[in-house]
């Protein structure tokens, strides 16, 4: 089960908040809240944003006993044009539930988004 809310506050301020929760194996996390919000200096066009959230491993797929995850994200969605958007981010994981040997881990990513 997984659910997302996001509302713009004005034209600027886009506060949102996301969970999951699954009992099965297959999945990283098997509980999952995040937070964050997004910042727009000019309305439709590029967004900055911060995010935390707290996971807890699944069990059923990785064991017990792993400490809980937590991730904290800084964004920044380039608006390309108006249908597509690529969007860079730095992620530091603590107690990483892939990396239970490291205590936080460093994560750049690259992600896109094209809207037919």
């Amino acid at each position: 089960m997984n659910f997302s809310a996001t509302r713009f506050v004005g034209d600027k301020l886009m506060p949102f908040l996301r969970g999951g929760y699954t009992e099965d194996a297959g999945s990283l996390l098997q509980k999952s809240l995040g937070v964050g919000f997004g910042y727009q200096a000019i309305a439709n066009q590029d967004l900055f944003g911060l995010g935390v959230n707290w996971g807890e491993p699944n069990e059923t797929t990785w064991g017990p006993g792993l400490p809980d995850q937590y991730t904290m994200e800084a964004f920044w969605r380039w608006q390309l044009g108006e249908q597509l958007a690529v969007t860079p981010d730095l992620q530091l994981l603590i107690d990483p539930a892939l990396n239970p040997d490291k205590n936080s881990i460093w994560v750049f990513g690259l992600r896109a988004r094209l809207a037919l």
